[in-house]
Protein backbone atom coordinates (compact mmCIF):
# COMPACT_ATOMS: atom_id res chain seq x y z
CA UNK A 1 0.00 0.00 0.00
CA UNK A 2 1.21 3.29 -0.66
CA UNK A 3 1.90 6.03 1.58
CA UNK A 4 0.39 9.23 0.25
CA UNK A 5 1.15 12.84 2.45
CA UNK A 6 -2.14 14.57 3.45
CA UNK A 7 -0.22 17.36 5.18
CA UNK A 8 -1.63 20.52 3.88
CA UNK A 9 0.86 23.31 3.86
CA UNK A 10 -1.89 26.19 3.13
CA UNK A 11 -1.23 28.26 6.13
CA UNK A 12 3.28 28.11 5.86
CA UNK A 13 2.41 28.53 1.97
CA UNK A 14 0.44 31.49 3.01
CA UNK A 15 2.89 33.16 5.29
CA UNK A 16 5.86 33.10 3.09
CA UNK A 17 3.16 34.53 -0.12
CA UNK A 18 2.44 37.74 2.16
CA UNK A 19 5.82 38.23 3.21
CA UNK A 20 6.61 38.48 -0.59
CA UNK A 21 3.77 39.85 -2.04
CA UNK A 22 1.79 41.56 0.85
CA UNK A 23 2.33 45.28 1.85
CA UNK A 24 3.78 45.22 5.44
CA UNK A 25 5.15 48.49 7.50
CA UNK A 26 9.84 47.37 7.37
CA UNK A 27 9.23 46.93 10.99
CA UNK A 28 6.77 44.06 10.72
CA UNK A 29 8.49 42.68 7.66
CA UNK A 30 12.10 42.26 10.06
CA UNK A 31 10.18 41.27 13.07
CA UNK A 32 8.49 38.35 11.31
CA UNK A 33 11.38 37.07 9.28
CA UNK A 34 13.17 34.69 11.09
CA UNK A 35 9.86 33.31 11.76
CA UNK A 36 9.10 33.26 8.02
CA UNK A 37 12.48 31.90 7.06
CA UNK A 38 12.39 28.91 9.57
CA UNK A 39 8.75 28.14 8.07
CA UNK A 40 9.80 28.12 4.70
CA UNK A 41 13.33 25.88 5.48
CA UNK A 42 11.10 23.30 7.13
CA UNK A 43 8.71 23.22 3.88
CA UNK A 44 8.97 19.43 2.07
CA UNK A 45 9.70 19.46 -1.76
CA UNK A 46 5.81 19.10 -2.16
CA UNK A 47 5.37 22.37 -0.38
CA UNK A 48 7.98 23.96 -2.03
CA UNK A 49 7.06 22.95 -5.33
CA UNK A 50 3.58 24.29 -4.80
CA UNK A 51 4.71 26.96 -3.46
CA UNK A 52 7.00 28.13 -6.88
CA UNK A 53 3.76 27.80 -8.73
CA UNK A 54 2.10 30.21 -6.36
CA UNK A 55 5.24 32.65 -7.11
CA UNK A 56 5.14 31.86 -10.68
CA UNK A 57 1.65 32.88 -11.01
CA UNK A 58 2.22 35.91 -9.36
CA UNK A 59 5.72 37.58 -11.25
CA UNK A 60 5.87 39.56 -14.38
CA UNK A 61 6.32 38.13 -17.77
CA UNK A 62 10.49 38.53 -17.60
CA UNK A 63 10.52 37.19 -14.55
CA UNK A 64 8.66 34.47 -14.43
CA UNK A 65 10.86 33.11 -17.37
CA UNK A 66 13.91 33.62 -15.21
CA UNK A 67 12.18 32.18 -12.27
CA UNK A 68 10.84 29.19 -14.75
CA UNK A 69 14.53 28.71 -16.04
CA UNK A 70 15.86 27.76 -12.58
CA UNK A 71 16.42 24.73 -11.03
CA UNK A 72 14.90 23.54 -7.58
CA UNK A 73 17.87 24.85 -5.83
CA UNK A 74 18.16 27.84 -7.58
CA UNK A 75 14.10 28.72 -6.89
CA UNK A 76 14.82 27.83 -3.06
CA UNK A 77 17.81 29.92 -2.79
CA UNK A 78 16.23 32.57 -5.39
CA UNK A 79 13.05 32.85 -2.70
CA UNK A 80 15.73 33.24 0.49
CA UNK A 81 17.36 36.28 -0.91
CA UNK A 82 13.91 37.87 -2.19
CA UNK A 83 12.95 37.39 1.43
CA UNK A 84 15.86 38.91 3.12
CA UNK A 85 16.18 41.62 0.28
CA UNK A 86 12.01 42.31 0.90
CA UNK A 87 13.11 42.09 4.81
CA UNK A 88 15.80 44.37 4.44
CA UNK A 89 18.36 42.16 6.79
CA UNK A 90 21.94 43.73 6.68
CA UNK A 91 23.96 42.44 3.88
CA UNK A 92 26.36 40.37 6.53
CA UNK A 93 23.39 38.03 7.13
CA UNK A 94 22.34 37.59 3.48
CA UNK A 95 25.70 36.52 3.45
CA UNK A 96 25.76 33.98 6.02
CA UNK A 97 22.40 32.49 4.09
CA UNK A 98 24.07 31.38 1.06
CA UNK A 99 26.82 29.49 2.47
Amino acid sequence: MAYYNTDNNDEQIDAVMRCLFQYQPEAVKQAQYKQIQEIFLNMDVGAHYQLFAFIHERLPMRAKMMFCAEDYQGKHQTVLEVMAHVCKRPVAERCLMTT
